[in-house]
């Protein structure tokens, strides 16, 4: 199947540049990292906030008797304007989670694609159109790009992505993934800070385990929690073309 073709030459690309940069590379100092760090985050919509972190962590950690019901809570109808968004015509959207050591990026919009990771001290970006495949390596400055051949079946791999939004089925999800149901308590908290007004929930799912987010005053997610990793967190179904232009200041090189 072409779709399961283009995924393991798409993953093998990333993670042999990951390991091509770090072998050639010098090991960097902490000051090189968060310059590699920055750069990497400017390829990206995401947005860092300590103060998230912090507040996503004090409430994880504390204990209270105010519950939610599942059924009733922020989280299920974040879950439910996710399926809303995926059942339009031609869905896109921007995903990015991040804390200082990491950085997970995905954008998609009109057959585009964007995915952009930082992990130990490395920068990595990819750029998929209909044409091309460009590979970026923030920490060098140097890209490569590949025409996207038919063996490689673009076209395949987003019928088979967008078939898979709108055959999307939240409850199945919910059940089978998260292993929660409508009934489901969980621990919820409300905040006030600079005169803004935030939300903590989290529940403990039977196949998923603890999780939570951190919700601003308009009930938009902004920090997730998972077992113990906590990290900003960001979603829209409005993507700027711009999020897909390739960045000028890399070198070509040969493939």
């Amino acid at each position: 199947m072409k779709f399961v073709k283009f995924k393991k030459v798409l993953f093998s690309v990333v993670s042999a540049m990951l390991c091509i940069a770090m072998v050639l590379s010098v090991p960097a100092s902490a000051a090189e990292k968060k310059s590699v760090w920055n750069e990497t985050k400017a390829l990206t919509s995401a947005k860092y906030n300590s103060n998230y972190v912090k507040w996503a962590e004090k409430y994880s950690a504390k204990e209270t008797k105010n519950t939610v019901s599942f059924g009733k809570s922020k989280t299920k109808k974040f879950y439910e304007s996710q399926l809303k968004a995926f059942n339009e015509k031609d869905p896109q959207f921007s995903v990015n989670i991040l804390d200082k050591e990491n950085i997970v990026s995905v954008a998609f919009k009109n057959k585009k694609t964007k995915m952009v990771v930082y992990t130990e001290g490395e920068g990595v970006a990819i750029y998929i159109d209909p044409k091309n495949m460009t590979l970026l390596s923030v920490s060098d400055k140097q890209k490569i790009t590949m025409p996207m051949t038919e063996d490689i079946g673009y076209d395949d791999m987003i019928d088979e992505m967008t078939g898979a939004f709108l055959t999307f089925d939240n409850d199945s999800y919910m059940s089978d993934t998260l292993g929660v149901t409508d009934k489901t308590k969980g621990k919820s908290f409300k905040f006030t800070s600079n005169e803004k007004t935030y939300y903590y929930e989290e529940f403990e799912g039977s196949m998923a385990g603890k999780f939570g987010f951190l919700f601003n005053s308009s009930g938009n997610p902004i920090a997730v929690v998972a077992d113990d990793m906590v990290m900003c967190f960001s979603v829209s179904f409005s993507v700027k073309d711009s999020e897909f232009s390739i960045p000028k200041g890399y070198t070509e090189m040969q493939f």
